[in-house]
């Protein structure tokens, strides 16, 4: 599988790090693999790493792949980061990203592992605003 992961419980991280060419059917491995892990807890945050990956997927692939996401999120999955170097993995990234965020995913997409980084450590917590949340 063009996709490996790891969990680092102490950093509340996932990283998931993609190389190659980059299917739909890599990505439900993917997925499907996180859900059978046991480190899967609640609390725990993603970083998607495909600045070394070129996506081979459809928009409708993609949907697919976001409604698969939502079982982590029902797991206690929190935000999630996706590193894109190349101009095609950006586009497709920002296209998740949309089709993401309108069924409750805290996703973004990043071309600097420190901006990302640094926006998966915020604390998101909004119960001292005036903001609130949509229903998942």
């Amino acid at each position: 599988m063009p996709i490996t992961y790891t969990i680092a419980p102490e950093q509340h991280r996932i990283r998931a790090f993609a190389t190659g060419i980059i299917r739909a059917d890599d990505l439900h491995g993917l997925i499907r693999s996180l859900l059978a892990d046991p480190g899967l807890v609640p609390g725990l945050r993603a970083l998607y790493d495909a600045s070394a990956a070129e996506p081979d997927i459809t928009v409708l692939q993609l949907a697919e792949v976001a409604g698969e996401v939502r079982q982590l999120l029902n797991r206690g999955l929190g935000r999630i980061a996706i590193m894109a170097q190349s101009q095609a993995t950006y586009r497709v990234a920002k296209t998740f990203t949309v089709l993401a965020r309108a069924i409750g995913i805290d996703v973004d997409v990043f071309k600097e592992l420190p901006a990302a980084e640094a926006w998966l450590a915020e604390d998101n917590d909004i119960s001292g605003t005036d903001e609130m949340l949509l229903p998942r």
